[in-house]
């Protein structure tokens, strides 16, 4: 199947998709993540819009579907209280597309999301929205957030407009002129290089472990001495200790760090390639 020729719901290329999914939102669609100002939030009902835009109403051209065997509800120490903790530890994310024959085609991406909340049913809401985002995020999604080159304190800036050269007045045109001297060129500053990415495959399939794998490796550690690096790239020993050795002590990011780091271990011992 030439993954190039397939066109959602919607009437969209899916050799678009990716770039259209990038596309800068407006600017109140960010926001800074609570407790990390250096780090961004995308307002979920954007993610919606975007979705229904481009894949068709929900339910209709894209959805999610969980278990309820797969919710995990809990309470966790917060401040001076406690709140709601919810983890979902797997997820599907699907989008329907159609072939050149006009068949349907289900792309199916699976997995997880937690949330803390001082109300139950935000709480597993908000694990929902967070399972869907890193779901989508695999086919493109704000891919500029995730690679540093977006944020809430650059969308919207544009550069100045130069000031207007005033006029020359009639004596100044008599004046004998001098040979202009070629300016110098600015000094560019060199450009940031993106962030290392996981690869994305073009192939679309419903195979679980390959699923599985993409999502456990992407996982992003948000805490500790390697915050904000994906699981996958690692090492080993790390992984292990995250999986066997980590104390989560109720902690949903930990817990959360844990199943992936456990999935990844399960996966390469069943002998599957784990991404570098």
């Amino acid at each position: 199947m030439l993954v190039n020729k397939l066109m959602t719901l919607a009437g969209i290329p899916w050799s678009t998709v990716e770039a259209e999914l990038d596309r800068e939102l407006p600017a109140d669609a960010y926001s800074p993540v609570p407790g990390g100002a250096s780090l961004t939030d995308i307002d979920p009902a954007f993610m919606r819009d975007e979705f229904n835009r481009l894949f068709g109403v929900c339910g209709f051209g894209w959805g999610y579907e969980y278990d309820e065997d797969n919710v995990v509800l809990d309470t966790v120490k917060r401040g001076q209280g406690t709140a709601f903790s919810a983890i979902i530890k797997k997820l599907i994310f699907w989008v329907k597309l159609l072939d050149d024959e006009g068949k349907e085609v289900i792309l199916k991406i699976a997995s997880s999301g937690g949330s803390v909340n001082d109300v139950q049913g935000y709480a597993l809401s908000g694990a929902i929205t967070n399972a869907i985002g890193k779901a989508a995020s695999n086919i493109g999604f704000q891919k500029s957030v995730y690679l540093g080159a977006r944020s809430h304190k650059n969308v919207g800036a544009k550069s100045p407009k130069p000031a207007a050269t005033p006029a020359a007045s009639p004596k100044a045109t008599q004046a004998v002129k001098k040979p202009a001297v070629p300016a110098k060129p600015a000094a560019q500053a060199p450009k940031p290089q993106p962030k290392r990415q996981e690869p994305i495959d073009d192939e679309i399939t419903d195979d679980e472990p390959a699923a599985a794998v993409s999502e456990a490796s992407s996982f992003v550690i948000s805490f500790g001495n390697r915050k904000g690096q994906k699981l996958g790239d690692v090492d080993l020993k790390y992984i292990a200790w995250y999986a066997n050795d980590m104390k989560t002590e109720g902690d949903p990011e930990k817990v959360a760090l844990q199943n992936a780091a456990k999935e990844l271990l399960k996966i390469r011992s069943n002998g599957h390639a784990v991404p570098a």
